[in-house]
């Protein structure tokens, strides 16, 4: 049976199968391809967002305008405080400036000062040489108190003398009065030059320690000037009983019975 089929299906081939003439034809010449297209060279991903791509460059941009805001911020702080530092500068020197005209100025009034005070100091020198020599020159003359034989010497407005006679400290006020004169009892004068000009020594003078008060006191009550204390002892009970007596440079203390001669007093012409 095969062949039988096979024998019916060749009529069909037969008729279907046409006679092609065989021509001997040159092939064409060969052509370049043609260049890619732009498409062709950049093509686009089945899968692209385009959200996706311009949410980053909006991040970017507002990152940059952010940093571009604080580096502006920060470049007004610079020279804020530039300015701020630059003012303080300025017047810290104006300060300095007028600082060192102050001290300059008080350089100046210290010298003159200085000079003045040197001044000064020369003339209360001379003059108290010329106190010197015209109590000097009334110390000789003595016109006022006697004869110079009797060895009263004036000083200012009163004369002053040095017993002979020495009796203890009590009696020296009874003893001045005999001479019409009174026992030393106050500081009026100047007592270091009275006591030079008498040359005196270990004479009695009108102070004395008072025991009530616990001062050392002249016998009008008065207290000693601040040249004459420093150069007695602190007053305390220990000195009960106790009387100043001078030297020709110093004073001291000793007891009020001792005998020792008494500095009187009077006024001039007296």
């Amino acid at each position: 049976m095969s062949d039988a089929s096979d024998y019916e299906q060749h009529p069909e081939n037969t008729e279907q199968t046409e006679a092609i003439p065989i021509v001997d034809v040159e092939p064409p010449l060969a052509l370049p391809p043609p260049p890619p297209t732009e498409d062709e060279w950049r093509p686009i991903p089945e899968h692209t967002n385009v959200n996706a791509s311009r949410f980053p460059f909006s991040l970017y941009g507002i990152i940059t305008v952010i940093l571009g805001i604080f580096s502006l911020l920060l470049l007004m702080l610079c020279g804020f405080f530039g300015y701020q530092y630059f003012q303080s500068v300025q017047e810290s020197e104006s300060k300095m400036k007028s600082l060192n005209q102050r001290i300059e100025s008080f350089q100046n009034k210290e010298k003159i000062f200085l000079h003045v005070k040197n001044v000064v100091d020369q003339n209360k020198e001379i003059l108290e040489r010329l106190q010197d020599q015209n109590e000097e020159l009334n110390a000789k003359g003595g016109e006022g108190c006697g004869s110079p034989l009797s060895h009263w010497v004036q000083h200012r407005d009163h004369c002053y003398h040095q017993t002979v006679e020495t009796v203890s400290w009590w009696n020296c006020s009874d003893l001045c009065v005999s001479l019409n004169a009174t026992f030393l009892k106050t500081e009026r004068s100047r007592l270091m030059c009275i006591l030079k000009l008498l040359a005196v020594n270990h004479t009695w003078l009108g102070l004395s320690y008072k025991e009530e008060d616990n001062e050392w006191k002249w016998e009008d009550g008065s207290l000693p000037s601040s040249g004459l204390e420093w150069r007695l002892p602190k007053p305390s009970m220990n000195f009960q009983g106790k009387c100043v007596y001078a030297d020709m440079h110093t004073v001291g203390i000793d007891n009020c019975t001792m005998s020792s001669s008494c500095l009187c007093e009077k006024p001039v012409c007296a």
